[in-house]
């Protein structure tokens, strides 16, 4: 059962990020793991509540530990939205902490580390979020102004570390920023989920240390 859920999670996440939620359907889910549709629906009883299914698995591991009914019940997820904001509003102050703090000991690497760490832990919730504007419109609008806030942190960070002499001195910061911020979104998210050439073999390990010694390099003085 554990296995056949995983199996879901990660076809039906392919499917939602790459060909969108109004565009699968449960027989495209079905054929991606080699289940006839009818043994699906035992264990939902719709693609909303595989979605939601999915969500709430990338902000709680547990979820998929837990002795589950079949077909699993929807009113599992009533309260899924304000649990996603919930977790994502709690990563973001973890990795802010530092900032606020100005620590003298957090060096350069475990931020690009922490980063990094914001992006991966939630990549298919994110993506599916970003993917799926017109279904998912609260979670939306709620993640535009999330991903804002977090470019500001990463921006803020980078002032604080050229102060420091420990980030090269750059003609643009907010430039920069962003382009410190879309090589952890690649590695962390995009590579192995909706890039031109995915990578589904490559470990969350294995992009974080390529990622962080390609930002080491590149802006460490």
């Amino acid at each position: 059962m554990e296995n056949r859920l995983e199996l879901i999670y990660d076809a039906a996440g392919q499917l939602f990020i790459n060909k969108g939620f109004a565009r699968t359907q449960m027989r495209d889910i079905a054929k991606e793991i080699g289940l006839s549709t009818g043994m699906l629906y035992q264990y939902f009883t719709s693609k909303k509540d595989i979605l939601s299914f999915i969500l709430k698995g990338t902000i709680d591991p547990g979820f998929f530990n837990r002795e589950h009914h079949y077909p699993i019940d929807s009113h599992l997820f009533d309260d899924l939205d304000a649990e996603i904001m919930k977790t994502f509003e709690k990563n973001q102050a973890q990795f802010d902490n530092h900032l606020k703090n100005k620590d003298s000991d957090y060096s350069l690497a475990q931020m690009f580390s922490d980063a990094f760490d914001s992006i991966s832990n939630y990549a298919i919730s994110c993506l599916i979020i970003e993917h799926n504007e017109d279904d998912l419109k609260k979670l939306s609008e709620y993640y535009r102004d999330y991903r804002k806030r977090f470019f500001n942190q990463v921006q803020q960070y980078i002032q604080l570390f050229i102060e420091k002499d420990e980030f090269r001195k750059v003609e643009s910061i907010p430039y920069t920023t962003r382009a410190v911020v879309e090589s952890l979104a690649w590695w962390g998210m995009h590579l192995r989920y909706d890039a031109y050439e995915t990578d589904k073999t490559i470990s969350n390990e294995m992009a974080k240390k390529t990622c962080l010694d390609l930002l080491l390099h590149a802006y460490q003085k």
